[in-house]
């Protein structure tokens, strides 16, 4: 069986590649999860993210219900938008990961 070990400081010691697509894919609808709560916040709609950010709503739509991976580039954009930090986000989507694993 292939292991990759020692992913970062935080990450656990030693998994599996299934293991790790798993906690990739866990992490990604927590990360929708929490551009979501901002949306929330910011009490706005996928259209209106759509149009600010140029990608069609149904697009905006699959990104926050983490159907579909988000684009770095689209994620700089929607945390721009509604103006969080990227970093904050991965953050809490990471702890949020942990912590339900």
């Amino acid at each position: 069986m292939v292991s990759y070990c020692q992913l970062s400081d935080s990450a656990a010691a030693c998994c599996t590649l299934k293991d790790m697509a798993s906690y990739g894919q866990e992490f990604a609808k927590e990360l929708a999860a929490e551009l979501r709560a901002q949306k929330a916040r910011r009490k706005v709609s996928d259209e209106q993210i759509a149009e600010a950010i140029g990608v069609h709503r149904v697009s905006v739509s699959r990104y926050l219900t983490g159907d579909r991976p988000i684009p770095i580039v689209v994620f700089a954009d929607l945390c721009r938008f509604l103006q969080v930090s990227p970093v904050k986000l991965v953050d809490e989507a990471e702890q949020r990961t942990r912590r339900n694993p």
